[in-house]
C-alpha cells in the first residue's frame, strides 16, 4: 500500500477509536451528519486563498437551495462554469464539506464553481436530491451573468454520490432537451445499486467507505419507494447515448472501482468520449486528501487539465 494511504488509515481508525465513534451505519443521519462536518473540516485546509467564496441561496422546487460560488481572481472577467454535487451518500456531506476540493477545482481550471446543497435522506428520499440538482443548473445558466460565468459551455462534477447524481442529471437532461453539458466530471462515483461486486467485496472494509456504509446509504437513499434500477437513480442501467464527454478518476483500492470501470465500458459502448483515469493504491474520497496525499494532488491537477481542455475547446 502506498506509505501516505497507510499512514492515513492508520491515524483515521486510531482516532475514530479514541474519541469512541460508533461505525457510520449504526449512527442516525442527523448525527452521522455532523460528524461529517466536523471530520472534514482537517481535509479542508489549507484553502487555496486566491478563491472569493460567497454563500447564497437560490430557488429551488421545495424551497431554497443552498448553494457555495468559488470564483477565480480576475477583475472584471468572465469565466467556464463548474456545477458541482458534493459527495456523502445522498445523506450526509454539504458545499462545505467539500470547499477545499472546490477552490483548487475553481483556482487550478479557471473557472466558476458552484457547488450545490441539495436536499439529503432519508428525509428527502430520492428523487429529492436529483430535482434539487437539475433546478441549480437551470438557475445557474439563467443567471450566469449574475456569477461571472459565461455560458458558452459549462461542465457538471461530482464526487461519490454526487458523480451519480451529475450522471443522472445529464440523462435526465438530455431527455428533457437539455440544458445538456459540454462535460462531466466523476470522481470515484456509485453507478448501480450493487454491493457484490469484486472490488466492493476485495476493499468495501477499512479503506474510508466500508461496503456496510455503502448499504446504509443506499437504504436511506431509496426509503421513498424509489426502483434502484431506474436509470435516474443508478445511471449504469441507462441509455447512455448522446451524453456528454466524461473524465473518470478512481483509486484502485476504492470499493467503488468496478463501478467506475462499468460506467466507462458502457460509455465507450454508446460512443460518448470517456477518459478513465485509474490511481494505484488510493482509497475513496482521495481527492479530497490532496494536502496529505501526492497521489490527491495529482488528481486534483488531472481534472483542472480535463476542464481546462473540455470548457475552451
Amino acid at each position: 500500500m502506498d506509505p501516505q494511504v497507510d499512514a492515513l488509515l492508520k491515524s483515521m481508525a486510531e482516532q475514530a477509536e479514541a474519541a469512541g465513534i460508533p461505525p457510520l451505519w449504526e449512527l442516525p443521519a442527523d448525527v452521522a451528519r455532523q460528524n461529517a462536518e466536523l471530520s472534514f473540516q482537517a481535509f479542508n485546509q489549507p484553502m487555496p486563498e486566491s478563491v472569493r467564496v460567497e454563500d447564497r441561496q437560490i430557488p429551488g422546487p421545495a424551497g431554497n437551495i443552498p448553494i457555495k460560488v468559488f470564483t477565480p481572481q480576475g477583475e472584471n472577467q468572465m469565466f467556464p462554469l463548474l456545477i458541482y454535487f458534493h459527495g456523502g451518500g445522498w445523506v450526509i456531506g454539504s458545499p462545505e464539506t467539500h470547499a477545499k476540493l472546490c477552490a483548487e477545482l475553481a483556482e487550478g481550471a479557471q473557472v466558476v464553481v458552484v457547488s450545490v446543497g441539495y436536499r439529503l435522506a432519508p428525509e428527502h428520499p430520492a428523487p429529492a436530491a436529483l430535482d434539487d440538482c437539475i433546478a441549480a443548473v437551470r438557475w445557474c445558466l439563467e443567471h450566469a451573468t449574475d456569477l461571472n460565468a459565461t455560458t458558452d459551455h459549462f461542465a457538471v462534477g461530482g464526487d461519490s454520490a454526487g458523480a451519480n447524481l451529475v450522471a443522472a442529471a445529464c440523462l435526465r437532461l438530455r431527455d428533457d432537451g437539455g440544458p445538456l453539458p459540454s462535460f462531466q466530471l466523476l470522481f470515484y462515483g456509485a453507478y448501480h445499486y450493487d454491493l457484490d461486486t469484486e472490488s466492493a467485496h476485495e476493499h468495501g472494509e477499512g479503506k474510508i467507505l466500508d461496503r456496510r456504509a455503502m448499504q446504509w446509504f443506499w437504504e436511506h437513499y431509496l426509503s421513498g419507494g424509489a426502483n434502484p434500477k431506474d436509470p435516474y437513480i443508478a445511471p449504469l442501467h441507462g441509455n447512455l447515448k448522446g451524453l456528454p464527454p466524461a473524465r473518470l478518476i478512481v483509486g484502485t483500492i476504492d470499493p467503488l472501482l468496478d463501478d467506475s470501470r462499468l460506467f466507462t465500458e458502457k460509455l465507450e459502448a454508446a460512443d460518448v468520449p470517456v477518459v478513465l483515469s485509474e490511481y494505484p493504491d488510493q482509497p475513496h474520497l482521495f481527492l479530497q486528501c490532496s494536502a496529505i496525499l501526492d497521489a490527491g494532488r495529482r488528481g486534483v491537477i488531472e481534472a483542472c487539465m480535463a476542464l481546462r481542455e473540455a470548457l475552451r475547446a
